[in-house]
């Protein structure tokens, strides 16, 4: 076996797992291994990352760093810190422990992970390296395992933290998080990621002198319940560096995840920050203790200097001067409210109204415009279904009787409708514009004046333009527009609200009318 490792076929954990066994009880030697690794090749994580679908890994947040990044990371440690003790926050198959152990030869290494897989694969890679003497790794959850500091110098803390959405994250565990978040004066959300909850592990054991390296999704920089990593790093662990990496690249192979680099313990008032386009500059910590969204932080110094070139100009002003942004309906059950073809069989047409329930019916080829007789309808039925004559009642009545029997009634949207059964979709907006996408926003001219379901947003001018004036304005919305005017979450998704989208920069109403 040690002379086919690589060729070996690992296709399930247990495979894995007799593998990396085989190898620390000796009963295979280690050399391909070895040698695997001493050119930066990690043989039994590859396959881990191969055989275990991102489906699978979803629980365990598993996603394994590639070497360039790594080595980058080590390299900003490198130059802040030289520690008695790193900190593998969660190692996975050790591959920022070896890189570490190498990189800080006086060093000692503790690897930590909750993963019986990642703590046998982590376990071989260290015996193969030659490095267990300086290297102790350990199967322990890490926001509950408490270090034993050295008494002769600060930590490095230092890894990935898992990736694992508020959905699939135990109650106790945002209990703990919640807990832990008080202690040290702040607010918890219990919409944090785990990764979040990893931060707040190092802030509870976190002492003067130590230094910090992650990289993470990079969500946490502009939603809500990012407040607390954003105060956390601001100000009780330091900023220091933040790499923001762009939006379309894909730096982790097997995950189309956003990305950020953090380094914290510097407790100076300056941060290094780097966007995507290799840009480098200064900005004052103070940017970040004020700012809400740190993602236009770092953005490029071209869009940068666009937005303000035209804020000075004096032709430039926020959307929200001159046109409303909001949601389309939310009907509490598209499935039952929104129909095509033989759904709609039995229901006079008065009763429905062709609507925008696809964010993709107004991209590309735009169908919402060029094929409106293609879309869904939405029922809408009236509050007092007195009013109805003939087939129109009849058809109201059954559609209230099968809703009840579904149990539509008793959504919480349904609920709180004056009538369950009446929804009464917007008014046709001038401007349709998808607001969560992996690139930048789409807007079109409503010019078949539908309404819209809350899968889009509608611009609404708060005085008359002309039809010109508004095919001006969408053109400039759809060729200036990008990414970072919006919060950008895990996936690569980038979100535009209401508010944020009412704060683009546009020309003013007399240059678009002109």
């Amino acid at each position: 076996m040690s002379a086919s490792l690589a060729k070996t076929s690992m296709s399930s954990n247990e495979d894995i797992l007799r593998a990396a066994e085989s190898i620390l009880s000796g009963a295979v030697p280690a050399d391909e291994l070895s040698a695997a690794l001493a050119v930066g090749r990690d043989l039994l994580g590859d396959a881990y990352m191969i055989c275990n679908t991102a489906e699978e890994r979803r629980a365990s947040g598993s996603t394994y760093t590639p070497r360039p990044i790594i080595e980058e990371m080590v390299d900003m440690a490198l130059k802040r810190i030289q520690p008695s003790l790193i900190v593998d926050c969660g190692c996975g198959s050790g591959r920022y422990s070896l890189a570490c152990a190498t990189a800080f030869p006086d060093s000692k290494v503790l690897a930590l992970d909750n993963s019986r897989e990642a703590v046998s694969m982590c376990r071989a890679n260290v015996a193969a390296s030659g490095l267990s003497a300086r290297i102790e790794v350990v199967q322990a959850d890490f926001t509950e395992y408490e270090i034993e500091r050295p008494d002769d110098g600060p930590v490095l803390w230092i890894g990935n933290p898992p990736y694992v959405r508020h959905h699939d994250i135990a109650p106790e565990a945002k209990k703990r998080f919640k807990t832990v978040a008080e202690q040290l004066g702040l607010k918890a959300s219990g919409l944090a990621g785990l990764h979040v909850h990893f931060l707040a592990a190092i802030a509870r054991q976190w002492q003067a002198g130590d230094y910090g390296v992650l990289v993470t999704s990079s969500e946490w920089m502009d939603v809500n319940y990012g407040v607390f990593a954003r105060e956390l790093l601001a100000d009780r662990l330091g900023l220091d560096e933040l790499r923001l990496f762009d939006r379309t690249s894909q730096v982790f192979e097997t995950a189309d995840t956003t990305a950020v680099i953090i380094g914290f313990g510097g407790h100076a008032d300056k941060v290094h920050v780097r966007s995507s386009d290799g840009d480098g500059k200064i900005m004052p910590l103070s940017d970040f203790r004020n700012s809400g969204r740190w993602t236009q932080l770092v953005e490029s110094k071209q869009s940068n200097t666009r937005h303000d070139s035209g804020a000075r100009s004096g032709g430039m002003v926020p959307l929200g001067t001159i046109a409303r942004v909001h949601r389309g309906v939310v009907t509490g059950n598209n499935g039952f409210w929104v129909r095509k073809g033989p759904a709609l069989d039995g229901i006079p047409e008065e009763l429905t109204v062709p609507v925008v329930s696809h964010a993709k019916e107004i991209m590309g080829e735009c169908v919402a415009q060029s094929s409106p007789e293609s879309l869904s309808r939405l029922i809408v039925l009236p509050e007092d279904t007195n009013g109805l004559a003939g087939n129109s009642y009849e058809a109201a009545m059954r559609i209230i009787k099968q809703g009840e029997s579904y149990g539509v009634d008793a959504g919480y949207v349904a609920r709180h409708r004056r009538r369950w059964w009446s929804i009464r979709p917007p008014q046709p907006p001038a401007i349709l514009m998808t607001y969560m996408g992996r690139g930048k926003p789409t807007f079109v001219v409503n010019r078949q004046k539908l309404p819209m379901l809350n899968v889009v947003h509608g611009l609404y001018p708060k005085v008359d333009m002309t039809p010109k004036a508004i095919d001006r304005l969408t053109s400039f919305l759809n060729e200036s527009v990008d990414t970072a005017s919006g919060r950008t979450y895990c996936g690569g998704l980038v979100k535009f609200e209401p508010r944020e989208a009412e704060s683009i920069m546009v020309p003013a109403l007399e240059e678009l009318e002109a």
